[in-house]
């Protein structure tokens, strides 16, 4: 387990300044809809298109940091009964499949994203074009991405931190 007072470094804070952004935008537009909507009984126009969006932001930029920090939820049932070369083993294991689940995940994408460009889809209630989701997502993939080899390059270097009662959680 990472140490939490440690600084993280440049690419995760862009990743999480990005992804706190987005989550403010998407607060606030929430909030702003549901009171326009119950006071003035006038929705916010394109409210659905903009939280839409902007969730999409939030995930794919957020998930890049947890990643990277091993932030993910850990359930320590074997860490205590354990060698450290077999947690090693178990943190280089889960990075591995990490990284191949999401080469796999941006694989599947490819062919999507390149249908939303050919033909021109567009979002429903300001009729964006959605190819350009597609490249946010993958700009977001490539920070996972990113994460993953973080920790396998963390896994390879010296033995895993065994999970702590206040921060296995």
């Amino acid at each position: 387990m990472p140490d939490p007072s440690a600084k993280p470094g440049a690419i995760p804070r862009i990743l999480l300044a990005i992804a706190c952004v987005a989550l403010c935008v998407m607060m606030l537009v929430v909030v702003a809809d549901v009171v326009l909507r119950a006071v003035f009984n006038t929705p916010i126009k394109g409210a659905y298109d903009v939280v839409s969006i902007a969730l999409l932001v939030m995930a794919m930029f957020g998930m890049g940091p947890v990643v990277a920090r091993r932030g993910e939820i850990l359930i320590d049932l074997i860490d205590s009964l354990g060698s450290p070369l077999l947690l090693r083993g178990l943190a280089l294991v889960s990075a591995l499949i990490g990284t191949g689940l999401f080469i796999f995940f941006g694989w599947a994408m490819i062919g999507p994203a390149l249908d939303a460009w050919r033909w021109g889809e567009r979002s429903l209630e300001l009729g964006l074009p959605k190819w350009p989701l597609w490249a946010i997502t993958f700009v977001g993939l490539a920070g996972i991405f990113w994460g993953y080899v973080a920790q396998l390059r963390a896994a390879l270097r010296g033995p895993a931190d065994a999970p702590t009662e206040e921060g296995g959680l």
